[in-house]
C-alpha cells in the first residue's frame, strides 16, 4: 500500500510477523443479570476464518504519542535517608507509547500506518521517529513541535511490579500553523485509508477542529472511525462511527455509576446520544465487551487468562478493531476479535503487541515446544520482540547430557533482559568441535530439554562452529558467556557493542561438566 502526498510517493511498509507462542488455558466466564434482548458469545463463532480474512489494510491514526521508559531493577533495602525501597536499576528500556502503542499494534497485525502527531525537538523526540522507522512506520506526516517536547512515562520496576510512575509532559493545544498542516496532510491521506483510529490521551493535539474536520473527512469518503476517548464531554467526539471507552470512562462521561446491566445500559444510550455515533463499544475488563448501538446491546464475554499488565490494552483492543472492520468484518466479529487480542497482551508485561499468528494459534492450542523455532523463522520472531521494545539476551552451547551447570547458566541468562534466545549446535557442529564421539544426546532430544524451561523464550539450532552469523542476524542486546571466557575474544562481541550492548559473563557450576560425567561414566563401567 502506497500513501500519496504533493505528487510524492511515501510508501508505507508492511509487516506481517509470525510469532509461535506458548498455549493459553481457560475457563469462560459468564456475564450474569443481562437483559432478554441481549445475546452473547455463543451465538457467533470465533474461529480461525475471522483471524484469515484480516487483511493488510491501510489505517491513519491520529493523536497524543509519547515515549514509554521503564527502569527495571531489583528492591532488597530501604533507603536509610527515608522510609523507602531502593531499587538496583538492571536495565532500562523504551517502547513506543499513547497513540505510538496503537501504531505497534496495528503494525504487528499487519496493517500499514499513516500517523499524524507531533514530537518535541529533542532526544526522546528522536528515539520515537527512529524506532517508528525501525517497524517500517514512515514518518512524513509527524511533525516536530519545539514547543511541545515530547511526552515520556517513566515506570520504575521491580519483579514486574510498577513502583512508581514519573511522567514528563506538557499539556496543551499545537499551535494553529501545525494545526492547519496536518488537517491538510489529512485531507490528502483519508481517502486512501479504510479506517481511522483517534487515540486520546488528552495531551492537547486532538483539536476541536481537527477533531470536527477529521469525522467530517472520514464520514465522506466512507471510511469507518473509532475513538479511544479521553476525559468527561465526549460531546467532542460527535460524528465518529464507533467509541471504545473502558468502564469508568464511560461512567465519568455519562454521568452514571455503572455498576450492572441496566446502569451500563443506561449510560451506553447517553454516550450514543452524546457522539451520535452507530455505536459505543464498552470495554469491561475480566467481564469482556459490550456492544451498543441504537438497536440492540450486545455482550462478548473474555475468556480470563493470569494478567500480568493491562497497561495498553486499551490501545490492542481499538487497534484490532479498527483493523477488523477495515478488512470487512462486522463489528460484531470485530469485537470477538479484540477480545482475543487483549487477552494475549494482559499476560505480558507493559504495553505489549500482538500478532494474528499468535491469534491463531491461541485458538489451535499449540504447545510449549513451539518454542522451537527453524532459522528462517528468526528475523520475523526477533522484528515481533523488537516491536515490543523488549531486550534480547542470546546464548549458545551444545547442551550435551544436560547438568546443573547447563541449568544455572540459562537460569542466568533470563535475568538480563526480557526475550532469552538460545542457539544449539546441530549434531553435525558439534562434530566437528568435539570429534566424531559426540554427541551423547541427539540434536532433536536437546532441543526439547531446553525449550522445556519456562524461563527459555525461544531455541534454534546452528551448524556452523561458531553462532556468528545467527549473532549478526539476531544482534542481540546482551550477550551471555560462561565467565571462562574472560579476557579472550568472544564470538559476535563485536556485534553487540556496535548496538550499545554488552557481554554478561556468569560464574560457572564447579566441577561440573559433560566431559567430567562422561569420564565418570567411563571410568565406573571400566571398573
Amino acid at each position: 500500500m502506497k500513501f500519496y502526498q504533493l505528487k510524492a510517493v511515501f510508501p508505507i511498509k508492511q509487516y506481517k510477523i509470525f510469532l509461535e507462542v506458548w498455549e493459553i488455558k481457560f475457563t469462560l466466564i459468564v456475564y450474569h443479570g443481562l437483559m432478554n434482548q441481549r445475546n452473547n458469545l455463543g451465538d457467533l463463532d470465533l474461529n480461525e476464518n475471522l483471524i484469515n480474512k484480516m487483511k493488510p489494510a491501510p489505517i491513519l491514526v491520529v493523536g497524543d504519542v509519547m515515549v514509554d521508559e521503564y527502569v527495571v531493577g531489583e528492591v532488597e533495602r530501604i533507603s536509610p535517608e527515608s522510609p523507602v525501597p531502593v531499587l538496583l536499576a538492571k536495565d532500562r528500556h523504551r517502547r513506543l507509547g499513547g497513540a505510538g502503542n496503537v501504531v505497534r499494534n496495528v503494525v504487528s497485525m499487519g496493517g500499514n500506518v499513516a500517523l499524524f502527531a507531533t514530537i518535541g525537538g529533542d532526544a526522546a523526540g528522536e528515539w520515537f521517529k527512529k524506532h517508528c522507522g525501525e517497524i517500517g512506520v514512515d514518518t512524513f506526516w509527524l511533525k516536530t513541535e519545539r514547543s511541545r517536547p515530547t511526552t515520556i512515562k517513566t515506570r520504575i520496576v521491580a519483579r514486574n511490579q510498577q513502583i512508581v510512575r514519573i511522567d514528563e509532559e506538557y499539556v496543551g493545544q499545537i499551535a494553529s500553523e501545525i494545526e492547519k498542516k496536518v488537517l491538510d496532510d489529512i485531507r490528502s491521506v483519508t481517502p486512501q485509508v479504510k479506517a481511522v483510529i483517534v487515540s486520546d490521551y488528552g495531551k492537547g493535539f486532538l483539536s476541536d477542529l481537527i477533531l470536527n474536520n477529521l469525522f467530517a473527512m472520514a464520514h465522506s469518503e466512507g471510511v469507518p472511525s473509532l475513538v479511544d476517548p479521553k476525559g468527561f464531554d465526549f460531546t467532542r467526539y460527535r460524528g465518529a462511527t464507533y467509541v471504545t471507552p473502558n468502564i469508568r470512562e464511560a461512567s465519568l462521561a455519562s454521568g452514571v455509576e455503572i455498576k450492572n446491566a441496566n446502569t451500563l445500559e443506561k449510560a451506553g444510550r447517553i454516550l450514543l446520544e452524546q457522539t451520535q455515533s452507530e455505536g459505543v463499544v464498552v470495554t469491561r475488563g475480566k467481564d469482556g465487551i459490550t456492544l451498543i448501538t441504537r438497536n440492540k446491546i450486545q455482550d462478548f464475554p473474555v475468556k480470563p487468562v493470569e494478567i500480568v499488565d493491562v497497561t495498553g490494552a486499551g490501545d490492542t483492543v481499538i487497534a484490532t478493531l479498527a483493523l477488523a472492520v477495515a478488512s470487512g468484518l462486522s463489528i460484531e466479529e470485530a469485537a470477538q476479535m479484540a477480545n482475543l487480542a487483549a487477552s494475549l497482551v494482559v499476560a505480558r508485561f507493559g504495553a505489549a503487541s500482538v500478532t494474528l499468528e499468535e491469534m491463531l494459534n491461541s485458538l489451535r492450542n499449540w504447545p510449549l515446544g513451539r518454542k522451537i523455532i527453524a532459522r528462517d523463522e528468526v528475523e520475523r520472531t526477533i522484528r515481533n520482540h523488537r516491536l515490543q521494545g523488549q531486550s534480547i539476551v542470546f546464548t549458545n552451547g551444545c547442551f550435551d547430557l544436560f547438568h546443573v551447570g547447563h541449568l544455572e547458566l540459562l537460569r542466568k541468562a533470563s535475568t538480563f533482559g526480557d526475550v532469552l534466545i538460545v542457539a544449539v549446535n546441530s549434531d553435525k557442529s558439534v562434530q566437528k568441535i568435539k570429534g566424531d564421539q559426540r554427541p551423547i544426546v541427539c540434536e532433536k532430544d536437546r532441543l526439547e530439554l531446553v525449550s522445556a524451561l519456562n524461563f527459555v523464550d525461544h531455541v534454534v539450532v546452528f551448524d556452523e562452529n561458531t553462532p556468528y552469523s545467527l549473532i549478526k542476524e539476531i544482534k542481540p542486546d546482551i550477550l551471555v558467556k560462561g565467565e571462562d571466557w574472560k579476557g579472550k575474544r568472544v564470538i559476535g562481541e563485536d556485534i553487540v557493542n556496535e548496538r550499545g550492548g554488552r557481554v554478561q559473563f556468569v560464574e560457572l557450576v564447579s566441577g561440573v561438566s559433560t566431559s567430567s560425567i562422561i569420564e565418570k561414566i567411563v571410568t565406573k563401567n571400566s571398573g
